[in-house]
């Protein structure tokens, strides 16, 4: 989620952090939860502040991957498979723009070895001295150059690879990564 900078922003993406908790524990529906946030938001805000906001669920009998992009960086879906990595874009505009979300979900089949990484702006805004970001280029290159690590040691070699390219200068917003693998027990079936 991403609310922008400074105190304001802060309490905006807490409480939408906190109400998106309480959303999920009581609807699985996520275009209805990213409706309701969108109208809560919309009405302490008018429009003039707004979250982005990645939904996603993996149903790992079924091997698949359902989310919403609701203007938030676009998760990356590397296939080990097929040595490709896919970009999840976003779909939906921001919450709590408008009074009315338009939004669509969009799901993806996944397989064995696949890997997903969320990540926030910290990553890939990081700037090194020269005012550099580390971007999309190199947040890849890493995804791919790790996709045989745990996930944990993915997120870590991520976070490293970004403050290494960072040095002195260090973060200037949060950095959050989060890292799935796909390791589902090969010999089952996906179910229809």
């Amino acid at each position: 989620m991403l609310a922008g900078k400074g105190v304001p922003a802060a309490l905006l993406m807490s409480a939408t952090a906190a109400a998106m908790q309480l959303e999920a524990n009581h609807d699985r529906d996520m275009l209805e939860i990213v409706g309701r946030l969108n109208a809560g938001i919309h009405s302490v805000s008018d429009g003039e502040r707004y979250v982005t906001l990645l939904l996603a669920e993996i149903d790992a009998r079924k091997r698949t991957l359902h989310y919403v992009n609701c203007g938030h960086n676009p998760a990356l879906l590397f296939r080990a498979k097929k040595d490709t990595l896919t970009r999840l874009n976003s779909a939906c505009p921001p919450i709590g723009i408008s009074a009315e979300e338009i939004c669509e979900t969009a799901s993806a089949n996944l397989s064995v070895g696949d890997v997903l990484v969320f990540y926030t702006d910290g990553v890939t805004e990081a700037q090194n001295q020269l005012g550099e970001e580390f971007g999309m280029e190199r947040l890849s290159a890493a995804v791919r150059r790790g996709s045989s690590l745990s996930a944990e040691a993915l997120m870590n070699d991520i976070f490293s690879s970004a403050a290494d390219f960072c040095g002195a200068a260090g973060f200037n917003d949060d950095v959050t990564i989060l890292v799935v693998k796909c390791d589902f027990d090969d010999s089952a079936t996906p179910s229809s």
